[in-house]
């Protein structure tokens, strides 16, 4: 028996359409590690449907993978990663879009351009986030030296927010107007700044070109449905594990490894097969209380590698057996599962493991 994520792609697509909409139809979409669990060619291919050109991933062996099945040159794949030294000739090989994080990088692709190879670009600058981009020594470089900014073509000059969820944090603006002032010495280059945050933030932010990731799936990290154009945006996904098996268990008995927990009464216990290994991780077990027949059940015990066990004592309905499914996550409790812990929404899709089959609809 497998647990089985069922996945909304029409509701991914209805969620893109929206980010779209509010970005002045400029979204493009982020759909690295496979587009956050969810299946990068599945969510690629039902957003081209909607309209969506560009795509940004984080490694070059998910754009060459992504190409596969997505060969047309009217679409664009960026990498995040950069122009990796080595492997030049795959981003022309198979149309990939570099992103220019550093001076070596830009050395090494205005070169490819001076060869006469056709490639364009996106110019990564660090406006505040100190993780990928040039640097503000390199930015001053930059300006001091904008002749080699003129070798190679650019698709955008880039960079990232990175306290987008604090609609106060003053940081935002700090990082834009960083972005507008270094776009002054390339004017006619299209500019790419807001993340799914930044598009909640406001049209300042979302300039030429958008990129929201965990948008596309409905919700903000904390697991909150996101609300833009008077629309609120919809978890597209149903989490469902099998029961393995029911038991009925007297009162004072310890429960799994460690027996954290003790049955306070005479019992009815379901064995459910889904475990860390799954994604479902011990760090969530205080907030999984899970609706079955209108009736909450919590877990008892340790979450193990393949299993935990539930407290189903007070589902009055006979009809449960061994071998259904029920519905461990879905909108309707994303949000309750973050509720005092450092786990994000990021995290928990990106989580859930390759032993839960996807089935899409």
């Amino acid at each position: 028996m497998h647990a089985i994520l069922k996945i909304s792609l029409e509701k991914v697509k209805s969620n893109w359409i929206v980010l779209n909409k509010a970005s002045q139809g400029n979204a493009a979409a982020v759909i690295k590690a496979n587009a956050y669990g969810l299946g990068m060619v599945e969510v690629a291919k039902v957003l081209i449907n909607a309209g969506c050109k560009y795509f940004y991933v984080a490694s070059l062996e998910e754009g060459k993978e992504l190409r596969k099945y997505i060969p047309s040159k009217n679409i664009k794949i960026a990498i995040f990663e950069g122009f990796l030294k080595g492997y030049e000739k795959i981003y022309l090989s198979d149309n990939l879009t570099p992103i220019i994080n550093n001076l070596e990088q830009l050395e090494r692709i205005n070169k490819t351009s001076l060869q006469g190879k056709k490639l364009k670009a996106i110019l990564n600058i660090d406006t505040g986030m100190n993780r990928l981009g040039m640097s503000a020594k390199e930015v001053e470089f930059l300006k001091k030296n904008k002749e080699i900014l003129f070798i190679t073509k650019w698709d955008f000059i880039m960079s990232h927010l990175a306290n987008a969820n604090n609609f106060r944090d003053k940081n935002n603006d700090i990082q834009l107007k960083n972005l507008l002032e270094f776009s002054k010495f390339l004017p006619n280059v299209k500019l790419t700044l807001a993340n799914t945050a930044g598009i909640v933030l406001g049209s300042k932010f979302c300039l030429d070109q958008t990129r929201p990731g965990i948008g596309l799936y409905g919700i903000d990290q904390q697991g909150f449905n996101i609300k833009l154009l008077d629309k609120i945006l919809d978890l597209p996904i149903k989490l469902l594990a099998p029961i393995l098996q029911i038991k009925n268990v007297d009162i004072n008995q310890s429960i799994s490894y460690g027996g954290i927990d003790k049955t306070n009464r005479k019992s009815k216990l379901a064995t459910i097969g889904l475990g860390y290994a799954d994604g479902w991780i011990r760090l969530l077990k205080p907030n999984s209380y899970f609706s079955i027949n209108n009736y909450e059940c919590k877990i008892l015990g340790n979450i193990t590698m393949d299993s935990f066990v539930l407290d189903i004592t007070n589902v009055k309905n006979k009809s449960i057996n061994e071998g259904d499914l029920f519905c461990l996550l879905d909108n309707s409790n994303i949000k309750n599962i973050f509720k005092n812990t450092d786990i994000i929404s990021y995290e928990l899709l990106t989580l859930i493991g390759t032993r839960v089959r996807r089935q899409y609809n």
